[in-house]
């Protein structure tokens, strides 16, 4: 049996949103799209969307192809939701896995932007991404990141944790690190060590019962006020 020595795009994208056409420069890949889908969920309320409130365009980077920056141009449904202020809230859709509600970027671009930051620096990935021609710049991917930290879910820790001070910047700016004493994991980060910040995060995580620190009074003090 002949195989097909051509390469399916619609298959590294999602079914609903379907390419029209394709355009293609030296340096660029141009993708036209068109959203077919006929439900969504509310971003805010989780609801099931079935009204189709109207649409808009999009422009939306993905990686790269052979080295050429790629980008989709969507057309793409707003929905009808009653959640909202005034009861007529039109939420876009989203594709999950694939694209937020509000991203320029593709999920899988923004993850390996996350990746590459994380193993180099915000700086030298947007270095990095420029020269395989994807516009991004270190306060974008610093943006990513801290949205991604904010959408993992919050930490748990048993009832007995190690604190203990550390520095962004040697001599300049510290901070606090709690440590579940059962599986060594960190659980929180805290800006300062001067105690409130930790006396704040104990009265949240009242099942705490035993804490074990250095001989830092600003720590003992938020120990004995707390606990």
């Amino acid at each position: 049996m002949k195989k097909s020595a051509s390469l399916d795009l619609q298959s590294f994208y999602p079914a609903d949103l379907k390419i029209q056409d394709i355009e293609e420069t030296d340096k660029e890949i141009v993708i036209h799209m068109h959203s077919t889908s006929k439900t969504s969920t509310c971003f805010k309320c989780g609801a099931k969307l079935t009204v189709h409130h109207g649409s808009h365009h999009r422009s939306v980077q993905d990686l790269p192809i052979l080295g050429k920056r790629v980008k989709l141009d969507c057309q793409i449904y707003d929905y009808q939701c009653s959640c909202g202020e005034k009861g007529n809230f039109a939420p876009t859709e989203t594709f999950d896995g694939f694209l937020s509600y509000n991203s320029r970027m593709t999920d899988r671009l923004e993850e390996f932007l996350c990746m590459l930051a994380v193993e180099t620096s915000c700086e030298a990935s947007a270095r990095i991404m420029n020269h395989m021609h994807v516009k991004v710049s270190g306060d974008t991917i610093i943006r990513l990141l801290e949205k991604k930290y904010a959408s993992q879910p919050i930490p748990v820790c048993g009832s007995v944790i190690g604190v203990d001070d550390f520095a962004f910047k040697k001599r300049q700016t510290y901070g606090t690190i709690i440590v579940d004493e059962k599986t060594h994991k960190p659980v929180a980060v805290l800006e300062g060590r001067d105690g409130n910040s930790l006396k704040k995060w104990l009265q949240q995580n009242k099942h705490v019962t035993t804490v074990t620190r250095d001989r830092a009074s600003a720590y003992a003090k938020a120990v004995e006020e707390v606990l």
